[in-house]
């Protein structure tokens, strides 16, 4: 089913503006006071309004809006899904990758409690947001496009930055403060099941806390009924914190390990078959007369296992090793002048090493034997960062900010190995080792935006970025054109095989946005209405060429290599809400909506790869004391602007309902839902193709490329959490 899509835009504007004036009317036909007609309401995205510090485009999801999704979803990354202009593409269970605005994985600074922690898979199966269980994030900052120097580097879209509960401490002489929560749920498509403890011990100079989390799930089904393979995972999450205060100082420190025995990925050639990571970290943050100062140091380390899992019916092992290191930091000063002009001075560090190496599986030379193979062999990204920032209030209605970054980043990886001397991977790897591997990026990176206040119901903000991102390891370093290495890299969900290029130069993105917003002068946020046309620019985007010395198959899948290609991206963002109706007997009736569509093309011809068609998700809300309830359409269009060099597949639109209640009261709270309530069959379009119940060693042997991974059909959730 397609769509007009600026008739549908016109008519949800029209529609929303409607409300409101009925709204309005009927208020004053039924002489309901202004007291009577406050609505309070918990949505789901929560936008900076006028006058605030930070001008940037910017979403932030709170606790409580974060706890709304706690039995629906075991994906962190979906804690993200009711923002426009956020997407995602399908990978496992707990590790799907989000999209900004058609900008997708490494091009989003992803921060994790002032980590930033980079994939060290090939096939990039633990992200960064896998790295913390959804029931251990207290807020969430979504900065898209525009970003302030201060929050990204290195990164074209955007930033997403998650952060744990901040720590609360006792009232002084109040003794000892005890807190904790215990949560489960269970889901019934896939048979997902789950649960949460965490407990905390404070007094008023000190706090500890302790969380532990597991979720489970086995394949889920379709519309159809029908399992759809290698989607089974299972997970579990430690982490400790140590908070100390004094005066106007705050010092946290944390550590955590995370244990994943298995996560099937049905987009990729293999599953994870073990994932162990652990990390700490320190931050300290201090009010001073001269102002503020904002300090974070970390280490993580993973330990990662790639293989066959049950479903594909291999009939041997074959492992792909990796071990990765992340380690830096961020010093940061706020400088207020005046009472105009805010200055932010810092510096930032982070240094990223991978070690991806394969065991062999036989010790005589053949395909994988008698040597390991080296894909990356110790490789280190170290990035360095130096970064200014003034903010200006000129007037109550005009508001600046510019910013100006700089970044150095230093990349290297030691000789390659191949199995044996008599493939033609011992030919590469000779070739690979004579190349100088060492490789230098300098970018500067220019943030300028411009909001206007003219009223106190409408506020404009526009803003151009220069942003930039040097080439990751993955991007870079894989050497090998031979079938199988090629076949076991990509993370993409594509089902294509990749190889890296040494000579890649840095993404350079300029990045317009303009937001309208409007809203209820009143200040009871009756209604709002928020609309973000942008543009993007990208010199030297990182994209894929067909492989000029690999032999193509002829089943739909390539042999790909990454270069360089200039790009270009636009699109449009809308949000909005209104008030419908409000009793004491009947409680409160709310509506939102948010909308967002992106287009991708590449400047010497053909689209980008998984651009987002038009999406609408649109919400009719109740409230009656502790009792909430919410029935949601969701309508994804048709996508038939696929990436031709990929060979991406078509798919069609749909719509899914979903519907669900919850009853909170001062110690706990209880959900039911249904996802999928006409238990539709769908294919999400940036899922990727499906290829989960299979095991080609290359892609030759491979069916071939005619099916897209299936959504979930219905499912039944329930979950409870109680609190002291």
């Amino acid at each position: 089913m397609n769509i007009n899509k600026p008739t549908l835009f016109l008519s949800i504007f029209a529609a929303y503006s409607a409300l409101s004036v009925t709204y309005a009317e009927e208020m004053t036909k039924d002489n309901v006071t202004e007291e009577d007609a406050v609505l309070h309401l918990n949505d789901m995205t929560v936008t900076q309004s006028a006058g605030d510090a930070n001008i940037s485009h910017q979403t932030t999801l709170g606790k409580d809006d974060i706890a709304k999704k706690q039995s629906q979803i075991s994906d962190t990354a979906q804690l993200l899904g009711d923002t426009a202009g956020v997407s995602f593409q399908g990978a496992g269970g707990v590790s799907s990758i989000p999209i900004l605005r058609g900008l997708n994985d490494t091009r989003i600074k992803i921060e994790v409690n002032g980590m930033t922690v980079n994939s060290s898979c090939p096939n990039h199966m633990n992200p960064a947001l896998a790295s913390i269980d959804r029931s251990n994030v207290g807020k969430i900052i979504i900065l898209q496009g525009v970003t302030p120097v201060s929050m990204g580097g290195d990164s074209i879209a955007g930033t997403i930055s998650v952060e744990s509960a901040e720590p609360i401490f006792a009232d002084p002489g109040a003794g000892y403060l005890t807190t904790g929560t215990v949560s489960s749920f269970y889901r019934s498509n896939g048979d997902a099941f789950g649960a949460n403890i965490s407990a905390g011990l404070a007094n008023d100079f000190f706090r500890l806390d302790y969380s532990f989390a597991h979720t489970q799930s086995s394949n889920y089904s379709d519309g159809n009924g029908t399992v759809i393979k290698s989607t089974r995972y299972q997970t579990q999450n430690h982490a400790a914190a140590l908070a100390f205060k004094w005066d106007s100082h705050l010092l946290e420190i944390k550590a955590g390990l995370q244990n994943m025995p298995y996560q099937g990925f049905p987009t990729a050639r293999m599953d994870l078959t073990n994932n162990d990571s652990v990390f700490g970290n320190m931050h300290y943050k201090g009010n001073f007369d001269w102002g503020t100062l904002d300090g974070k140091l970390f280490i993580e380390h993973t330990t990662h296992v790639m293989d066959f899992g049950p479903d594909r019916e291999a009939p041997e092992p074959m492992p792909m090793n990796t071990r990765s290191t992340n380690i830096g930091y961020k010093l940061q000063a706020e400088i207020p002048f005046n009472n105009d002009d805010l200055v932010r001075i810092g510096s930032e560090f982070h240094s990223n090493a991978i070690h991806d190496y394969w065991p062999p599986t036989s010790t005589f030379p053949s395909m994988m034997g008698p040597n390991t193979f080296l894909n990356l062999n110790h490789a280190t990204r170290d990035r360095f960062a130096i970064f200014t920032e003034w903010e200006r209030f000129w007037s109550d209605n005009w508001q600046t900010m510019f910013g100006l970054r700089y970044d150095r980043t230093m990349t290297n990886t030691g000789d390659a190995q191949a199995y044996n001397t008599v493939t033609p991977d011992y030919e590469q790897a000779i070739a690979f080792n004579a190349l100088d591997h060492h490789r230098n990026f300098d970018t500067i990176d220019i943030t300028a935006s411009v909001k206007y206040m003219p009223n106190d119901w409408a506020n404009y903000n526009f803003g151009y970025a220069r942003k930039n991102r040097a080439p990751s390891l993955h991007e870079l370093y894989p050497w090998s054109t031979s079938p199988m290495p090629m076949t076991m890299i990509g993370w993409f969900g594509d089902g294509n095989g990749y190889v890296g290029n040494i000579n890649l130069k840095t993404e350079t993105a300029h990045n317009i946005t303009f937001t309208s917003e409007f809203f209820d002068p009143t200040g009871n946020d009756d209604w709002s209405i928020k609309l973000t046309p942008y543009f993007s620019y990208v010199e030297n985007f990182i994209d894929a060429d067909l492989c000029q010395t690999c032999k193509q198959p002829e089943n739909g899948f390539s042999y790909l290599q990454m270069e360089n290609h200039d790009a270009l991206l636009w699109g449009v963002d809308v949000s909005g809400q209104v008030n419908l109706y409000k009793s004491k007997r009947l409680g409160q009736f709310s509506s939102k909506s948010i909308m967002s569509y992106v287009r991708g093309r590449r400047m010497d011809g053909g689209n980008l790869y998984h651009m987002m068609p038009f999406n609408l998700k649109w919400s009719i809300d109740h409230k009656l004391n502790g009792w909430q309830n919410s029935i949601e359409m969701q309508f994804v269009d048709a996508k038939d602007e696929v990436q031709e060099i990929r060979n991406e597949l078509q798919t069609p639109s749909y719509i899914l309902l979903n519907m669900k209640t919850s009853y909170q009261w001062q110690y706990g709270s209880i959900d039911l839902g249904v996802d999928n309530i006409l238990n539709k069959q769908y294919y999400a379009p940036l899922s990727g193709v499906y290829i989960g119940d299979q095991y080609p060693m290359t892609l030759v042997s491979s069916r071939p490329n005619t099916q897209n991974l299936a959504g979930q059909g219905r499912s039944v959730y329930v979950g409870f959490t109680l609190k002291y």
